[in-house]
């Protein structure tokens, strides 16, 4: 099972050692907006929530199939400035290939965290979408994923009360 407080120190690991990423913050949209007020530090990393589905086609191999992601902005101070824009949204998705080009790394690897954080993680299942303007002329990318985990749901008795 995908160890969800590893996934979040992972990417707060990625945002902390890439060179342009300034911020961090989870999905909890009262985190990134309590954040503008008070000085967001631009480009960030948002992670957003997991969700996901368990896949049995045979009851031998159950699959915990996780949807992740991450969104990336920037801050234009001029509001329609469309060439800005783009320039934004072109860095922001490099930054973003920069993070799935590690995670894959990382992956190939067997980096421990990794392991703990994105089990089974595949590049060909990443699809990604510009966003903007959000918050307060922010513009970006999000990016999202499949991770797929083996799942065991063998039934503790001694976790019930069965009369």
């Amino acid at each position: 099972m995908t160890n969800i407080s590893s996934y979040v120190e992972y990417f707060r690991k990625i945002a902390a050692e890439h060179k342009e990423i300034n911020d961090f913050y989870m999905m909890d949209i009262n985190e990134p907006l309590a954040a503008l007020r008070s000085n967001i530090k631009y480009p960030a990393l948002i992670l957003t929530s997991l969700s996901g589905n368990f896949e049995a086609s045979n009851l031998d191999n159950i699959l915990d199939s996780i949807n992740g992601g991450f969104l990336i902005i920037g801050h234009l101070d001029q509001i329609d400035d469309f060439s800005g824009e783009m320039q934004l949204v072109s860095m922001m998705k490099q930054i973003g290939i920069d993070i799935i080009a590690r995670m894959l790394h990382d992956y190939l690897k067997c980096e421990v965290l990794a392991l703990k954080a994105i089990p089974g993680f595949n590049v060909n299942s990443v699809s990604y979408e510009t966003l903007g303007p959000v918050f307060d002329n922010d513009y970006g990318v999000m990016y999202s994923f499949k991770l797929l985990d083996c799942l065991d749901l063998e039934f503790a008795p001694s976790k019930w009360e069965i009369s």
